[in-house]
């Protein structure tokens, strides 16, 4: 699940881009979109290549019955995208995950954020493993500082940060991944190296 309470932190993008990197791995991947706004099904809508992806709107009391059915799919990932400002929904996602996503920009409002989203995780039942990524990073020291105050309030941060680059807001545009409008950039270079450590992680 890719989860945080502070809106605009780039959960839906980082959602499209690690599933459709994970899809170009050889995985079977299921997208899951929980949030109502819908944005990352819309963009599935809007693929015109051809979709390797499955993907799906639905609610929390949903997703249950869902994962079911993927499992008995064979799908080797399931990447769930979370609405911010909704406790519950979040919880729930969480609660059905192997592993959660946290995204964070390096920014004063994001990372006053964090411990918000973080106790939602810690008070499941089986909290599962959990980072922060932090994401649409400013060239600079930033990324290093935010790692650093969020690593001394004790949360799990990954080691490389996603940059705030063009490539991403241009590929989404017309339903592509950066993997497929810059494939040897530097926006799909950190995806990829976002989606192996996610990949060890969760021994996929």
């Amino acid at each position: 699940a890719v989860v945080s309470q502070k809106g605009g932190c780039g959960k839906t993008a980082l959602s499209v881009h690690l599933a459709d990197c994970a899809a170009k791995a050889g995985k079977a991947v299921a997208l899951i979109d929980i949030d109502p706004q819908g944005n990352s099904y819309s963009w599935f809508e809007t693929r015109e290549t051809e979709n390797e992806l499955a993907a799906a709107k639905a609610t929390s009391a949903s997703l249950p019955e869902l994962l079911k059915r993927l499992r008995k799919a064979k799908a080797d990932l399931v990447i769930i995208d979370t609405a911010p400002h909704s406790d519950r929904e979040a919880a729930a996602a969480v609660e059905l995950s192997d592993f959660v996503l946290v995204p964070c920009r390096p920014a004063r409002f994001d990372l006053e954020a964090m411990p918000a989203t973080m106790n939602i995780i810690r008070l499941t039942k089986k909290p599962p493993r959990h980072a922060i990524v932090i994401n649409a990073a400013p060239q600079g020291n930033l990324a290093n500082e935010a790692k650093a105050a969020l690593e001394a309030q004790g949360f799990p941060v990954m080691d490389e940060p996603i940059t705030n680059r063009v490539a991403f807001n241009y590929a989404v545009t017309d339903g592509r991944s950066v993997q497929e409008y810059e494939p040897y950039g530097k926006a799909a270079q950190e995806i990829e190296k976002l989606y192996q450590s996610i990949k060890d992680i969760m021994d996929i």
